[in-house]
């Protein structure tokens, strides 16, 4: 993992209680022996008796942090959703969707 450059928690619930889930952002760096200088962005999702390490990978900075956002979002509402009640500031939406806005 590298620095982290963001963190939040969430509050998670299921039939063994309540707890918390801790997302974390790494800051994007150059790929260890990467040819072509591709980067990556590392996260880190704990939650009750877990800890997960990925990282998401990209061209550039940008593309990788991007990823990795991406990527923690899904595993957040894909697997720790799935599995109990996720939610952040007592609501559903968990603050960390991309915004898109329309092509010209």
């Amino acid at each position: 993992m590298t620095e982290v450059i963001a963190r939040r928690e969430f509050d998670y619930s299921d039939p063994a209680g309540p707890a918390k889930v801790v997302a974390l952002l790494g800051k994007p760096a150059i790929m260890p022996d990467a040819p072509n200088r591709d980067w990556y962005c590392p996260y880190v999702i704990e939650w009750p008796r877990e800890r997960h390490e990925f990282y998401a990978g990209g061209m550039d900075e940008l593309q990788a942090l991007l990823m990795g956002i991406s990527g923690l979002r899904l595993y957040l509402e894909c697997v720790v959703g799935r599995a109990g009640k996720l939610t952040w500031l007592e609501g559903d939406d968990l603050g960390i969707d991309l915004v898109k806005g329309p092509r010209k």
